[in-house]
């Protein structure tokens, strides 16, 4: 379950990932730049989180549930600090456009992402079958999935994470063998963000892949 669950994370990161890659070459007007950039700053909030939290709470806590011997989760951090450079890199580029001290070039952002996309994608693949084999650990999963999803839930940032979330997670995959397990909110919850969350950067959120209520559509910039 917490394997599934990682992977599920991963697609949606990945997925925001592909949306900016595919359409940079599209995007051309002041007015699409500007939203597009708060999407790409929209994708650095969320995976900081994600990756802050795993080195913070996420991979400690199994430690602290584990009943027999030492979880190393040491090779997983040591992949986020190999891919970091590069995403900083990137990331700082998209600030600067952010607040127009740069010139919005989609070779440069695809470059940007070649240089350290690789290599995510590599961690995230490879961080759900390090879950996998941690199976056969006395882990209080059960407890360690409480958890996570309560610092999920009570301390997800909702300008940007949010919203990028809702139109990157696609519910449709794997129909319906997801649905009662996550993501780890209420049904009322979508409802929410929709009403409170999403209106704000309602530009930025053209180029997720999925739609205000998480179903898959066309990329309008592809």
């Amino acid at each position: 379950m917490a394997a599934t669950e990682m992977a599920l994370v991963h697609n949606m990161l990945i997925r925001m990932l592909n949306c900016i890659y595919l359409q940079a070459p599209n995007v051309t007007l002041e007015k699409d730049i500007a939203d597009f950039a708060i999407f790409m700053h929209a994708f650095f909030v969320t995976i900081h989180e994600h990756h802050g939290n795993e080195e913070k709470f996420y991979f400690p806590w199994l430690e602290e549930l584990n009943a027999e011997v030492k979880v190393s989760m040491d090779q997983n951090v040591a992949q986020h600090h190999g891919f970091a450079p590069g995403l900083q890199a990137f990331e700082e580029y998209v600030e600067a456009l952010r607040e127009g001290k740069a010139i919005y070039s989609a070779e440069k952002i695809r470059s940007l992402i070649d240089g350290f996309g690789t290599p995510l994608v590599e961690h995230l693949k490879e961080e759900v079958v390090t879950f996998e084999a941690l199976e056969k650990l006395s882990i209080d999963w059960p407890a360690w999935d409480k958890k996570v999803k309560k610092m999920a839930v009570d301390n997800a940032e909702t300008e940007f994470e949010i919203p990028i979330a809702v139109v990157c997670l696609d519910y449709t995959f794997e129909d319906p063998y997801h649905a009662k397990s996550w993501p780890p909110f209420p049904w009322f919850a979508a409802l929410i963000f929709r009403w409170l969350y999403m209106p704000k950067h309602k530009g930025a959120w053209r180029f997720g892949c999925c739609d205000w209520h998480s179903k898959p559509k066309e990329l309008e910039f592809v």
